[in-house]
Formats: structure tokens, C-alpha cells, sequence
């Protein structure tokens, strides 16, 4: 398992997937916020339930990611993609959760 993981970080190939899909879900989350859905009270709130839901899942993140801070150290690469899969990933986080909230509201 940890090679097949060491494999895949190690990889520039999935950094620049990685870094696609950060940039994909950054435009859909500001996307949202200038549209006409995300102007209004409803929308404005929705916005910071997931930016709230989203920062609380980077501390998580964060603290898994500084558990693996020497691992991570070992090859320049394995550390660009564990920064930007964290990035990815609070990005999706926040995304995820706006689409439920538009979805329970």
C-alpha cells in the first residue's frame, strides 16, 4: 500500500492532475459565488456554512499532513503534491458541502 501511495505522490504526472482539479473546483466555488443564486441572502449564507465546514476540515488536513511532514520530505515532488492534494481537498470539501446545502435548503 505505501508504495503504490509513494508511487503516485512521487509522480509529477499526478501533480499536474492534482493541480487541475484544485483550479476546477476554485472556479466552481467562486463560480457560485458570483452567480445570481449566490447573491441573495439564501445564497450568501449557504457560501459560509461550507467556507466554515471548509476550514474546519483544513485543520484536519493540515494536522494529517504535518503527522507526515518527514515522509513528505523526502522527494521535492512527494511535497508538492501533498501541499496542493491538501489545497484539492479543502477546495472539494467546500464545494461538496455546497452542493448539499443548496440541496437541504
Amino acid at each position: 500500500m505505501i508504495e503504490w501511495l509513494t508511487g503516485i505522490l512521487d509522480s509529477r504526472s499526478f501533480l499536474r492532475i492534482n493541480a487541475v482539479f484544485g483550479f476546477l473546483f476554485l472556479g466552481l466555488f467562486i463560480f457560485f459565488y458570483f452567480s445570481k443564486e449566490g447573491k441573495d441572502e439564501r445564497g450568501r449564507g449557504l457560501i459560509a456554512t461550507a467556507s466554515l465546514i471548509a476550514y474546519a476540515m483544513l485543520f484536519v488536513l493540515l494536522n494529517i499532513f504535518a503527522f507526515f511532514t518527514p515522509w513528505f520530505m523526502e522527494n521535492i515532488v512527494r511535497l508538492s503534491n501533498g501541499l496542493q492534494l491538501v489545497y484539492t481537498l479543502f477546495l472539494f470539501t467546500a464545494v461538496l458541502a455546497l452542493q448539499i446545502l443548496r440541496k437541504i435548503r
